[in-house]
């Protein structure tokens, strides 16, 4: 908004006053305008926190199930990555306390891609109250 410095995490912030557009705002923006000097810096640290385990998500000691298939628990959750009949791969996400599934709905090209994808997946899933209880 100041247009004063670089800002690396973005907060989208909206206001009814000033239609459905959103404004993007850094984290000091952002205090002053919630007016919320507390949840700002908690959004900013939860998404570069999440930005650091993607970058270290395919070095994770990813195991070798009976059938094969390589997969990961974390978060109460089980995250598996599946070679599928037409040579491309897809995920499967198990919430471990419900038991709920969840998969993949795109396939894709090599492992890594759909590893990361499923790490994408984890993080959406977590938002909306999946795997460990908080």
């Amino acid at each position: 908004m100041c247009e004063v410095t670089h800002i690396r995490y973005v907060h989208y912030l909206t206001h009814p006053d000033f239609g459905e557009e959103a404004l993007g705002v850094g984290c000091v923006c952002a205090e002053n305008m919630e007016q919320d000097y507390v949840r700002p810096r908690e959004r900013e640290r939860d998404l570069r926190n999440a930005a650091a385990r993607k970058r270290r998500w395919l070095t994770r000691n990813w195991r070798v199930s009976a059938s094969g298939n390589d997969f990961v628990n974390t978060d109460g959750t089980n995250i598996v990555v599946f070679k599928r009949s037409n040579g491309t791969w897809s995920t499967r996400i198990t919430d471990r306390f419900s038991g709920a599934k969840k998969y993949s709905r795109r396939t894709y090209a090599t492992q890594d891609a759909a590893k990361l994808k499923a790490f994408d997946a984890l993080i959406f899933l977590k938002m909306r109250g999946w795997g460990a209880p908080v």
